[in-house]
């Protein structure tokens, strides 16, 4: 099982890997500092060809996109595993070809907290870009985290919407705008069902232990 957000840019796609690293480790510490860990991360990225048949290097000013048979694979140094994003297009002829913006359905229905959210889609439309990042089953607890805050990150970036009807964190907080997002994501007080909340304070009691053990040199 994996869960999965997307981040739909409303204002701009001219972001680059450095700009999102550098966010999304900002965000990841301040996350840390608040339960109580004063270690910080470092995140890495690279690019892995579908088949992983090779690896591509990546710049800190290189832009924030790349072909749909690669996929950007982001971990954080000296803890196994890590999330997998995506860079496609937001506009689908494929799957609906008489609706290509299905993608952009479930947000509107689902909308209670986003204003003007059609004039925000409208002007997503004109970017089509669609960025996902997936969290696969297994994954170390500060994993769980750090997709949701890469993700924030890059809405953050791009004035963007997060979106996630495959269970990453309450249905209903969904679409968010990335303020919303920091003050709620895997915070279990702010959780509207109690599975979340717990899920959050195991994953939480996992990280103090993942950051804090001496079996991991590079974070101890």
């Amino acid at each position: 099982m994996s869960t999965t957000i997307d981040i739909i840019p409303v204002d701009s796609i001219d972001i680059s890997f450095g700009q999102v690293i550098e966010t999304a480790e900002k965000h990841i510490n301040d996350f840390l500092f608040s339960i109580g860990i004063t270690q910080k991360i470092i995140l890495k990225v690279n690019l892995y060809d579908n088949d992983e048949r090779y690896v591509t290097n990546i710049l800190p000013s290189d832009k924030f996109e790349w072909e749909d048979n690669t996929y950007a694979w982001f971990n954080i140094e000296g803890v196994i595993g890590g999330t997998d994003a995506y860079c496609e297009h937001l506009k689908d002829n494929e799957i609906e070809i008489e609706n290509p913006w299905w993608k952009l359905e479930g947000l509107e229905l689902n909308n209670m907290a986003i204003d003007n959210i059609k004039e925000k889609l409208e002007k997503a439309k004109l970017l089509d870009r669609i960025w996902s990042f997936r969290r696969s089953a297994g994954q170390p607890g500060i994993i769980a985290v750090s997709y949701g805050l890469i993700s924030l990150s890059v809405a953050e970036l791009t004035n963007g919407l997060l979106w996630s009807d495959d269970g990453a964190w309450d249905y209903q907080r969904f679409p968010s705008e990335s303020k919303a997002f920091l003050d709620w994501y895997f915070r279990p007080d702010k959780a509207i069902h109690k599975n979340y909340a717990d899920w959050a304070k195991r994953c939480i009691d996992e990280i103090k232990k993942e950051l804090q053990s001496p079996t991991n040199p590079k974070m101890y």
